[in-house]
This record gives structure tokens, C-alpha cells and sequence, in this order.
């Protein structure tokens, strides 16, 4: 089953409206660090602000005694800590580890993590944590992590494929004894201890790793890993309906369930449902998460068949559409259409060319036509559903209905 940031990310349709859905690039909130170097078996960092719900919390910690392993993660509000790849072990004694929560729980205190060995104590343990907005929060965000270790002035976390458009790119190296700088295109989040948190916004999805550099030649161990972005959908329509009015108007109903940076809506209309033309403007409500109703009335359909689309337009300018509606304009009848209702066959009388039977979706029927005379056919609908459709030809049509 594809996860819910694919199911989202993809071209869906709600209610016959065609969404693009947004991916929104991650922001940086705020990163802290904490060091202990007295024999500790636990390490603490606190948030200098409060986080907020939903975010994603990304901590790694390292320590100095490699037959030693971390017992838990946690924090002060209970969010759920997930392992991302494997504790490793670099360098002459080191070992680190690279943990998450996603979706997180929060309120107006601070965030504390703290990390715990298990068995004795180490020497060493340090531990930096970040926080994220604007991270996939409805199913598991992460999408590809790397570690690589090594020895020299030249530190690279090796390659990672993103598949989805704006993923959170993050960084880490931790050197030995030796001061390390970020790499380019990287926004540098920390440089305590003189190891480096660094990460970007990946933009395309693509080819990506995490660079670095020591001053000098030293062990080393560096990981990246991406994370998907928050998707929104800029709109939930659940209806939109066009009827005639007395007068050879047409009104145009559309509701929609909730709406997320929409701007305003173009109202099109169509002689054949190829050709369009905007007819109107109506404003949207921009962040909305009750029902919304919206009208609008065509002064001026077309003589015939006339189809009807919406366009929302988001504040970013960018663009959806929704399914297409029709409706028939009832010509005075010098044009006779009988028998009607009919049960198969119905003949055509004064016909202006050729003869046409379309349903009350503006779906063109297969049928066949038998040419009497120059202005009179013989229609065979004997093989449709029992409902209403719509005969035309030339400019006028007539509503009948099969039984």
C-alpha cells in the first residue's frame, strides 16, 4: 500500500475537483546541544522555546565507550523516539546513534530529551537535538538516511535519493579531536564542540549527501537523513452544480468543506467543453475549515449545450480544476421532437443538421440516427438507461425522456 505522503502527493479527485497537492519546505525551529564529561550515564538537552505540536524533534547523541548502548530516548512530553538505522561505533572508542519523534506532542514548556546507557557509565556523552515545522505529521516522515565513518579532513555521508519534492535534508558530523565546518549549501544549525549540525530544504527531489570538512586529519562519523514535507490540500470541494433560470440564465452553486491559502475562484464556460472563457471572479475564503457556499450567475450562456468549470487559484498563484457541468438552453419548439416520452425511438422533426442525444452529465450518447429527410431523423434509443437526456441539433435542443 503506498503511505499517506504518496497518496497525497499525488493528482487526486474529491468530489470531481482535480487537486495538485502543496508540499511545504520544512523550517528550522531551533537546535540545542548538552555535553557531560564526568562519568554520566544519562545526558539532558532542553529547548530554549517552546516547541510546538506536531513538529519533528531530530536528536543524536554520541559517547565514548563502545560496549556500551542506549536504553531509551525520551522526553518530557512522552513523544515516541524511533531509532534511524543503527547505533555505530567509530574511532578508537566512540559510538553514536541518530533518533526522531514525528508529529509530536507539546504544550508551553520546554522540551527536554534525554538520552540513557544502559549498564555502567562512559566517560563522555553528548547529545544535540532540532526541532522541525511543516514536516509530514499523517504517516512516518522518513524517507532515506546514510552513515559513513572514516579518517581524514574530508567528511561525506555518501548519496541519498529523496522521492518526494521539498524533504528536509540533515546533517550531522562528529569528529574525534579536531574542529570540523559545514558544507556548502548547507545552513549551519550548530558548530557546539566543534562538530557540526547542518541541513537545507532539497528542493527536487534527487541525489543528496551532507559534506564536511576538518581542520586537520581525524576520526570521524557522519549521517544524513531526509524527511518528508506537510502536505496540504488547497481545497475540499464537495459539490458544484449548474441550473437554468427563467430568462436563459444559469446559476452556478459550488460548496466547498475546507480550504487552505486559496485566493479567489475563476468561473469559466464553454461552447464544447474545449474552447474556455472566464465569465467571473468570486473571492475565496483563504484558511477555512467549516463549509463554505458560493453563486454565481451566467447572464449569458450559449444557445445550446453550455459547460461550466471552476479554477481555484491559491495565493501562491498556483492552480486547480474542477469537473466540468452542463446545462441545455430550451430553444422555442420549431423544432418538434416526438414521441416523448418514448420507450426506443423518437423522430426528429425540423432538424438544422445533424442529430445528437447527450445525457444530463453532457456525455455525448452512442445511438443510431436514420436520416428521413432533410430536416426530419429517426433516433434509436432503445439501448440507453431509462432516464432524462438532451436532442440536439444545430443550435436548439430539447429535453426528452426514455422509459
Amino acid at each position: 500500500m503506498k503511505d499517506l505522503y504518496t497518496l497525497f502527493a499525488s493528482l487526486v479527485t474529491l468530489a470531481g475537483l482535480s487537486l495538485q497537492a502543496s508540499a511545504q519546505a520544512p523550517v528550522h525551529k531551533q537546535t540545542v546541544s548538552a555535553i557531560l564529561q564526568t562519568g554520566p550515564k544519562t545526558v539532558s538537552a532542553t529547548f530554549s522555546s517552546a516547541s510546538t505540536a506536531g513538529n519533528l524533534i531530530i536528536a543524536h547523541i554520541t559517547w565514548d565507550n563502545q560496549s556500551r548502548t542506549l536504553s531509551s530516548v525520551v522526553d518530557t512530553k512522552g513523544n515516541t523516539y524511533q531509532l534511524i538505522g543503527a547505533e555505530t561505533n567509530w574511532g578508537t572508542k566512540y559510538r553514536s546513534a541518530l533518533y526522531y519523534a514525528y508529529n509530536i506532542a507539546a504544550d508551553a514548556a520546554k522540551i527536554k530529551v534525554t538520552a540513557t546507557l544502559n549498564n555502567n557509565t562512559a566517560a563522555l556523552i553528548e547529545i544535540y537535538i532540532s526541532e522541525y515545522s511543516n514536516v509530514l505529521t499523517t504517516s512516518d516522515p522518513l524517507d532515506k538516511n546514510k552513515i559513513a565513518k572514516g579518517t581524514g579532513t574530508a567528511i561525506n555521508t555518501g548519496s541519498v535519493t529523496t522521492t518526494a519534492n521539498n524533504e528536509l535534508v540533515w546533517g550531522i558530523a562528529i569528529g574525534e579531536d579536531k574542529p570540523i565546518t559545514g558544507g556548502g549549501g548547507f545552513n549551519v544549525r550548530s558548530t557546539d564542540q566543534d562538530n557540526i549540525v547542518e541541513d537545507k530544504s532539497a528542493g527536487t527531489a534527487g541525489s543528496f549527501n551532507a559534506s564536511f570538512t576538518a581542520t586537520s586529519s581525524t576520526n570521524w562519523i557522519g549521517q544524513v537523513a531526509t524527511f518528508k514535507p506537510l502536505v496540504t490540500l488547497p481545497i475540499t470541494l464537495v459539490s458544484f452544480d449548474a441550473k437554468s433560470l427563467s430568462g436563459k440564465a444559469v446559476q452556478l452553486d459550488w460548496t466547498t468543506a475546507t480550504e487552505s491559502n486559496g485566493d479567489h475562484f475563476d468561473i469559466h464556460h464553454s461552447p464544447d467543453g474545449q474552447s474556455w472563457i472566464t465569465i467571473g471572479q468570486i473571492a475565496a475564503a483563504g484558511n477555512s475549515e467549516a463549509t463554505k457556499r458560493y453563486s454565481f450567475v451566467d447572464d449569458a450562456p450559449y444557445t445550446n449545450a453550455t459547460y461550466y468549470r471552476l479554477k481555484q487559484v491559491d495565493r501562491d498563484a498556483s492552480a486547480s480544476f474542477s469537473k466540468t457541468v452542463t446545462t441545455h438552453i430550451d430553444q422555442p419548439l420549431t423544432l418538434h421532437v416526438y414521441p416523448n416520452p418514448t420507450t426506443a425511438y423518437i423522430t426528429v422533426d425540423g432538424a438544422a443538421g445533424a442529430s445528437s442525444v447527450f445525457n444530463t452529465a453532457g456525455q455525448r450518447m452512442s445511438i443510431r440516427v436514420t436520416t428521413d429527410g432533410p430536416t426530419k431523423h429517426t433516433l434509436d434509443l432503445s439501448a440507453l438507461p431509462k432516464g432524462a437526456y438532451f436532442v440536439t441539433t444545430g443550435d436548439k435542443s430539447v429535453l426528452v425522456y426514455k422509459q
